[in-house]
């Protein structure tokens, strides 16, 4: 299932998906908010990161459900439909470039998105220039309108590349697209209070 081949295979991924190596690299921050982890399992890139935001529950799940808009605010994507739901699974295609120095990397796929609502949402390849990709987002309660969200996941993209190139990109591009998320949660946020405050 998964290839084992001396050339390492790199992309990165929207929701979301979004988004390694033998040696574990250090956790990341973003101003003490925002934590990333990577190895390689098996060859396939492995990615998980967190963060705790302030926000109702509802407008978490709301942004990351948003699948006509998520090119909006998560970097690289340039284009989300949603194709269809069957049931609480959504079918969703996505296409977006990936710039590695002087390379131009085309993300092109169709996901499921399987909507477990209040907690998870998991993702799965359909089809697409990845030979595996697997993840979800996760939400946990950490107080009174504060949630700990977290995406992990699972890549074996299309492309040959060196592992310790492919961890360092693949991290940046999930970082970018998690504080893209977050970005614009918080910014939803900040229209729900001015609303209020005017009211």
């Amino acid at each position: 299932m998964f290839h084992l081949e001396n050339k390492k295979r790199l992309t990165f991924i929207s929701l979301s998906f979004g988004l390694l190596l033998t040696i574990p690299a250090p956790g990341l921050s973003d101003g003490s908010r925002l934590n990333v982890y990577s190895k390689l399992e098996d060859g396939v890139i492995y990615v998980e990161i967190e963060t705790i935001i302030q926000a109702p529950h509802d407008l978490i799940w709301t942004t990351l459900t948003d699948y006509n808009r998520l090119a909006e605010y998560i970097p690289g994507m340039n284009s989300s439909r949603l194709l269809r739901y069957e049931g609480k699974v959504a079918f969703v295609e996505q296409h977006g470039v990936s710039e590695l120095f002087f390379l131009k990397i085309p993300v092109d796929v169709i996901v499921k998105s399987i909507e477990r609502k209040p907690y998870h949402i998991d993702i799965e390849l359909v089809s697409g220039n990845f030979d595996h990709l697997s993840g979800g987002y996760h939400l946990a309660r950490s107080g009174e309108h504060l949630w700990t969200l977290s995406w992990t996941g699972y890549l074996d993209p299309s492309l040959p590349i060196p592992n310790f190139i492919a961890q360092s990109f693949i991290r940046k591009n999930i970082k970018n697209q998690f504080i893209g998320i977050i970005a614009e949660i918080e910014k939803q946020m900040e229209a729900r209070l001015d609303i209020n405050e005017k009211r």
